[in-house]
């Protein structure tokens, strides 16, 4: 017989909420001679990059126009945009503290201020286009430096900005304007040279991928088909938490809060979204493969790409308490969670909760929440007590879960009482170690 109550999407989904690791904010500069992609440095002048962010983040920056360049000195932009056909004054905050504590660089971001006060820095900002710190760092304090150009492609663009012919406009702000494709007469919109927008770019690293029942990484242990994974990274979601709900389909969206997560380009189901944490279940597609590269993507900003190994099975038990300690098991028929405090006794009827299983039969679709059609794990699944192999009356999908969730019911063998190893064991792969069954 099959006894099903399972637990809440919501547990799946947030299963394995960790602190998300600390990653310096990186931004792309959109250009309409292409992109710059900056990571800003808040650890050597926080003030500094909190002022930018704040600009950013209420557009102050978008249709800016590069006003200024003196080639291989600076390109100078962050105080005027270009709105309805006529350039304006970017409106300023009040003047942010100088924090010079790092050398004006090639390819770094710095503060412009008036020449005469330090503490004057507003919203104009410059890249440095040589090594100016003998004399960046040397005047009015020392110029704050607040990031660098990430790549030679960003260094390209700065170059090319620096090439083009300047313009004395008003032998004042505008006496070295640059300009594009410009010949005479009235300069047009398109010969400015603008940042169309600044956007943050997500970061994510391969050491932040984890099962989310185990919390263990998957670099070494791969990813499996229908695993439901843990991605940490920064500014991969939006600030507000976000979770998956299902569409009249009874089918969880490959896109969520402007959050996808592409392996080998093919977005996969997301249960759960945030700046620091997002949780996925591994397309089936991957069975067979040896390798799948996986792109993070936040509002249409994607990382680099990261490539994974993939696993026929990756078997994990849920538990509450990051993949350790008692397991997520249910008693049939009331449906009582077993812990310590309420431990199982011999011949009780559990039901038990993991995923990680691999390719499934029959095939099921990506995202489905099951409930007439429960596949089974293609590789032989069983439940191990403290190593010994117990019989199990299902092994299948969990219904009213996604596609990927594993529910085992079984009867309790004689056990002393205590805390007894409960693992699943698919294959050749065995869940975590450390997860308790509990009995009286």
């Amino acid at each position: 017989m099959l006894h099903i109550k399972p637990f809440a999407l919501c547990f799946l989904a947030f299963a394995a909420v960790l602190p998300a690791q600390t990653i310096p904010p990186e931004v792309r500069f959109h250009t309409n001679l292409g992109d710059i992609d900056v990571a800003l440095t808040p650890d050597a002048a926080p003030k500094t990059v909190a002022n930018f962010l704040s600009y950013m983040s209420k557009g102050a920056y978008s249709n800016s126009i590069f006003h200024r360049s003196v080639p291989g000195f600076i390109i100078q932009a962050g105080g005027f945009q270009l709105i309805n056909h006529s350039v304006v004054t970017t409106a300023q905050d009040p003047a942010v503290v100088n924090e010079f504590n790092v050398t004006n660089a090639r390819g770094t971001i710095a503060m412009a201020k008036l020449g005469t006060d330090p503490n004057s820095a507003t919203n104009q900002w410059f890249f440095n286009l040589n090594a100016n710190g003998s004399n960046l760092d040397n005047q009015n304090g020392g110029f704050t430096v607040f990031g660098k150009i990430l790549n030679s492609a960003g260094l390209a663009v700065i170059d090319k900005i620096a090439g083009l012919p300047v313009l004395n406009i008003d032998g004042n702000v505008f006496s070295a304007t640059p300009l594009t494709n410009y010949k005479s007469g009235t300069i047009q919109d398109s010969n400015w040279v603008q940042v169309t927008s600044i956007v943050t770019i997500p970061n994510s690293i391969p050491a932040a991928f984890t099962d989310s029942a185990s919390s263990l990484g998957t670099s070494a242990t791969g990813i499996a088909p229908g695993q439901i994974l843990a991605i940490y990274g920064t500014n991969i979601g939006p600030a507000a938490v976000t979770v998956a709900t299902p569409d009249a389909n009874g089918v969880i969206g490959t896109s969520l809060a402007g959050t996808r997560i592409l392996f080998n380009n093919n977005p996969a189901p997301i249960l759960f979204t945030s700046s620091g944490q997002v949780n996925v279940v591994a397309p089936y597609s991957l069975a067979g493969l040896n390798t799948v590269a996986v792109v993070v993507e936040y509002q249409g900003i994607r990382t680099g790409t990261i490539s994974m190994p993939v696993a026929t099975a990756n078997p994990s038990v849920f538990t509450f308490n990051s993949g350790k300690g008692d397991a997520a098991i249910q008693h049939f028929p009331d449906y009582a969670t077993i812990n310590s405090n309420n431990p199982a006794q011999s011949g009780d009827i559990l039901i038990l909760y993991a995923e990680g299983q691999g390719a499934v039969s029959p095939a099921v679709p990506d995202g489905t929440i099951l409930s007439s059609t429960l596949p089974v794990p293609v590789g032989k699944t069983q439940l191990l007590i403290d190593g010994q192999v117990v019989p199990t009356s299902y092994a299948g999908a969990a219904p009213g879960l996604i596609a990927g969730a594993l529910q085992i019911n079984f009867t309790v063998p004689q056990l002393a009482p205590g805390s007894h190893l409960i693992q699943v064991q698919v294959g050749d792969r065995l869940s975590q170690t450390g997860v308790n069954l509990q009995t009286k």
